[in-house]
């Protein structure tokens, strides 16, 4: 994600300062046999620690962040999250209170007003701890069709026991402090950098951004129609869990999880079987045709557990047109090549083959 939060006034009111000796007492009377802090921070306006504690008869991992999209309401609404993920027979770490009974605690810490929260540690391994050799077979990961299945049984539950959105969210932004959804924001920063560096490309790339706002618009017209849920919204191999036999086991980190439309979701979830063949794809024909195959196949997956509805078929290929052509990757590649002249062309002829594709469902 190119950024989640930014400074701004904290809706809560902030204790005593602390240490982490502290918060372990939040947990525990006693000091913890042994712990480990990691740092996860992206700046002071978007602080985070994780520090797995060990008592011996207890361990948790404890997440202090300061950042927009952390506060205690949104710990609750991911404490449920993960009770549903649970309800239909998924295995997730839950949020547990503290001494108090509080799930979530607000406190001073390093200076800036935090919330700290707990989970469970993991009974099983993630995806990223396991041998990649053994993740990989014929191009997909061994689990990924359970991943989907499960992504696709969360949106047949049409929860809605959230009214925030997930991070993945699109036509409005995840946090009221931010002015756009992270598509739109990639989207304008490809736009500044194009006018700036390749005003040779000006027209061209004129009419990428006119099809792109067009569509956009039509999509508008038609998003809030859509099905949706509420979703852990981050399968990345870091937070999915699986057995010894590389089953897929369960899934953790619920921080990013929040109310999603379906079909925004299932597509999110379709594109990661080729993430490592992005910094190649915009400038190689063939991985693209590659990666649109995947997608479809993925797709088709999905439709074993979930089926669409007419809107949602209606508004895919606007949704794809969205999605694809201005993500992260078009940043990195465009910030990449910035003097290569020939690469900007391929990233632009990529842009215009995804801003034509079809879609059925």
């Amino acid at each position: 994600l190119l950024k989640r939060g930014r400074p701004r006034a904290v809706p809560f009111f902030t204790k005593t300062a602390m240490d982490i000796k502290d918060i372990f007492t939040l947990y525990d009377a006693r000091s913890p046999m042994r712990y480990d802090l990691s740092d996860h921070s992206r700046g002071l306006s978007d602080f985070r620690q994780i520090v797995i504690a060990d008592w011996g008869d207890l361990r948790l991992v404890i997440k202090i962040a300061h950042n927009a999209f952390t506060t205690p309401l949104r710990v609750e609404g991911w404490r449920q999250a993960i009770e549903a993920y649970r309800s239909i027979g998924c295995y997730c770490p839950r949020i547990i209170p503290n001494r108090k009974g509080k799930f979530a605690e607000a406190v001073e810490y390093h200076g800036l007003p935090c919330v700290a929260f707990a989970e469970e540690c993991s009974v099983y391994r993630t995806a990223e701890q396991f041998d990649q050799r053994r993740i990989w077979k014929d191009g997909r990961r061994v689990y990924q069709e359970a991943a989907l299945r499960l992504t696709a049984q969360a949106g047949a539950q049409r929860w809605g026991f959230v009214d925030f959105p997930s991070a993945y969210c699109i036509l409005e932004p995840f946090d009221p402090s931010e002015d756009d959804d992270e598509v739109m924001e990639c989207a304008l920063c490809v736009k500044k950098m194009m006018e700036t560096d390749f005003p040779e490309q000006r027209n061209r790339f004129q009419r990428i951004w006119d099809a792109f706002l067009e569509n956009k618009a039509a999509l508008s017209r038609v998003y809030q129609q859509l099905p949706a849920s509420v979703f852990q919204a981050d399968m990345g191999g870091g937070n999915v869990l699986l057995d010894e036999d590389l089953r897929l086991a369960g899934v953790l980190d619920f921080n990013l999880s929040g109310r999603e439309t379906v079909l925004n979701m299932l597509f999110r979830e379709s594109f990661v079987n080729f993430e490592d063949d992005e910094k190649n794809m915009l400038y190689d024909g063939e991985l693209q045709e590659k990666a649109f195959t995947l997608f479809i196949e993925n797709l088709k997956i999905i439709k074993k557990y979930y089926t669409f509805n007419q809107v949602e078929a209606d508004a895919a290929p606007l949704l794809y047109r969205y999605l694809r052509p201005f993500w992260w990757y078009t940043v990195r590649a465009v910030e990449t090549n910035r003097k290569d002249a020939a690469k900007i062309e391929r990233v632009l002829a990529w842009m215009e083959v995804e801003q034509a594709r079809n879609l059925e469902l």
